[in-house]
C-alpha cells in the first residue's frame, strides 16, 4: 500500500516560509509596542529582512495584515474560550471573566484594533471580526448562565449584552487611551462594575458566597 505525502519543502520555500513567519511575528511585536499600524520599513527592520522581501512574500501591506490576522486567530483562539463554570460562585466568575478579557486584550488588542479598521473595506476581515464578537458573546453567556436562567429571555439578553459591552475591546481602548487607565485599574473597575450590576439587577438572587475576593481573584479561605 502506497501512502501519499507532501513533498519535502525545498530550501527556497523553507527560507520564504521562515521570512513570512518572521514578518508576521514582527507585526505582532510592533503592535504590542503601540505602532498601529506599523509601516513596511518598521516591519522589515524588526523582522531582519528587506522591504522588498516583504513584497515578495505578501501581496502588499493589506495581504500582510490579513495573513497576520489569520495567524492571530489560530494563536489566540483559546483566549476566547470560557474559563469558569457557570456553577462557580458569582464573585469567582466575575473575577475570572475580567482576567480572561484582559488576558486577551493585552495579548492581542492591537491586532484586533487593526482588524476592526480594515473591516470597513475588506470583507474577509469583517467576517473574522464578526466571528470574534460571537465568540466573546458566547464566553459571557457561559460565564453568567446562572444569572441568565433567573431572568426572562429578554432581560437575560439585556444583562449579558451589558457585561459583554462593558468588557469589549472597544471599551478597553477607551479606558486605556482616553482615560489613561492601567490594566490593574481597568481590572478593578470592571470587576466592581459587573458585581454592582449583578447585585442590583432586578430579578437576580443575591450572591451569598463570601469566600472569594473578587477584587483580587483569590479564595479568601486559602489566602495566606
Amino acid at each position: 500500500m502506497v501512502t501519499l505525502s507532501e513533498p519535502p519543502m525545498d530550501g527556497r520555500r523553507a527560507r520564504r516560509e521562515r521570512s513570512r513567519v518572521a514578518v508576521i511575528d514582527a507585526v505582532f511585536a510592533l503592535l504590542r509596542e503601540g505602532k498601529v499600524p506599523p509601516t513596511a520599513e518598521d516591519v522589515a527592520d524588526r523582522a531582519g529582512v528587506s522591504v522588498s522581501s516583504i513584497f515578495r512574500n505578501f501581496d502588499g501591506l493589506d495581504d500582510m495584515q490579513r495573513q497576520a490576522f489569520d495567524v492571530f486567530r489560530k494563536r489566540y483562539v483559546h483566549l476566547f474560550d470560557p474559563v469558569v463554570d457557570a456553577a462557580a460562585p458569582r464573585a469567582e466568575r466575575v473575577a475570572k471573566h475580567v482576567r480572561a478579557r484582559l488576558g486577551l486584550l493585552t495579548a492581542a488588542g492591537p491586532m484586533m484594533q487593526i482588524a476592526r479598521q480594515r473591516a470597513l473595506d475588506y470583507q474577509p476581515m469583517a467576517e473574522g471580526i464578526g466571528r470574534g464578537r460571537s465568540q466573546l458573546s458566547d464566553q459571557v453567556r457561559t460565564h453568567f448562565a446562572s444569572e441568565a436562567v433567573q431572568l426572562s429571555p429578554a432581560e437575560a439578553v439585556n444583562l449579558l449584552a451589558v457585561i459583554d459591552s462593558m468588557t469589549s475591546p472597544e471599551a478597553y481602548e477607551v479606558m486605556q487611551a482616553a482615560h489613561g487607565r492601567s490594566d490593574r485599574q481597568i481590572s478593578r473597575s470592571w470587576t466592581r462594575s459587573i458585581s454592582a450590576i449583578l447585585d442590583g439587577w432586578p430579578g437576580l438572587q443575591p450572591d451569598t458566597n463570601t469566600g472569594f475576593d473578587n477584587d483580587n481573584g483569590i479564595d479568601k479561605e486559602n489566602k495566606a
